[in-house]
């Protein structure tokens, strides 16, 4: 049994709350926020208490530090809570500056406790069922990819803080990052980015409305076309939504948000066309996602997403902002 301390009562606090009471294999849930009406709200719904992260630091009972606060402050929170003897989770994306991930990452070896960044596309049915069928071979070698991933602008962050790009990083850093990471686990290194966005490469613009559309070109020879976007008109029937498309030597795999678990298998084998369609079976990733989490505390084994990961995949999305800034490709090497 863990106790457990929620640093951040907004959306994804709300998120990891619900998945830790569904669990049912916590001592003690704690919610840590700056706002009290928001803290107080959250510990009502979810019988939890209410605390400063001081006290959270300070309290030994409390084990696991799980980090949902807006990007821009994870540097310092999971540091400290690191050398307080904490095992740490943090929402993605990891940090804003490479040097702040690494410095996580390395308070992380230093303490000896488990880190893990929450890059939970990877928990996703769908895309679970994508490396399946890559590694099985079913489509071939993958050779092209395109992902998209969007929605209106999340306006739901305290103060606005989306809307600075150096508070959040713009759109690559805090959305597309769910698919340059997948892809990168999927394909492999990523060896260049040549990038566009509506906030950074273009001078009409307006810090809440971006989108923008990245190319990876991996060490692999793989091409990837990842698109996100924060400019979907608010208020819409479908307000956010994923696509993507996966195309290998022998076949191809798509998927819409329209049919959230529907895959379309279109393979070729013998020179025998085949097209088949499944659902995968549904259940909540963000559970899935810090059940690991808590299985790797209690195994002591390696985390399914550790810090070095999540550094290699915030390098990608950082490499997209210097492309789309500079209008020219981008090596990762420039990204360190």
């Amino acid at each position: 049994m863990h106790s457990i301390a929620i640093l951040g009562a907004g959306m994804m606090g709300n998120v990891h709350a619900r998945a830790y009471r569904a669990m049912g294999e916590i001592s003690s849930l704690w919610i840590v926020d700056p706002v009290e009406s928001r803290a107080k709200a959250i510990s009502e719904k979810y019988g939890a208490n209410v605390a400063s992260f001081e006290e959270v630091l300070e309290n030994g009972v409390i084990d696991i530090v799980d980090i949902c606060t807006p990007t821009f402050t994870h540097g310092e929170l999971a540091v400290r809570a690191l050398e307080a003897g904490k095992h740490v989770f943090c929402e993605k994306p990891v940090a804003l500056k490479i040097e702040e991930a690494r410095a996580m990452d390395g308070a992380a070896k230093k303490s000896g406790r488990k880190f893990m960044v929450g890059h939970v596309v990877r928990f996703f049915p769908q895309y679970i069922r994508v490396r399946e069928l890559a590694f099985a071979g079913d489509i071939g070698e993958i050779v092209m990819a395109r992902l998209y991933r969007g929605g209106s602008f999340p306006s739901h962050g305290i103060d606005n803080w989306f809307a600075d790009i150096d508070k959040s990083g713009g759109v690559f850093v805090d959305l597309s990052i769910h698919d340059f990471d997948f892809l990168r686990k999927l394909l492999g290194p990523v060896k260049t980015v040549e990038a566009r966005s509506v906030a950074l490469s273009s001078e009409r613009k307006k810090d809440s409305f971006d989108h923008g559309m990245a190319i990876l070109r991996f060490e692999s020879g793989a091409l990837a076309h990842v698109e996100g976007s924060w400019a979907e008109p608010a208020g819409m029937p479908v307000n956010f939504g994923t696509f993507y498309e996966f195309v290998g030597t022998k076949g191809m795999i798509t998927n819409s948000y329209e049919r959230e678990t529907t895959l379309r298998l279109q393979t070729s084998i013998d020179g025998k066309p085949k097209y088949s369609q499944e659902n995968t079976a549904y259940y909540d990733p963000y559970a899935e996602e810090l059940k690991s989490f808590i299985l790797s505390i209690d195994e002591d084994r390696e985390v399914p997403v550790n810090g070095q990961e999540a550094v290699e995949s915030l390098r990608v999305a950082l490499a997209a902002n210097l492309s789309a800034k500079l209008h020219r490709p981008v090596e990762l090497s420039e990204v360190f």
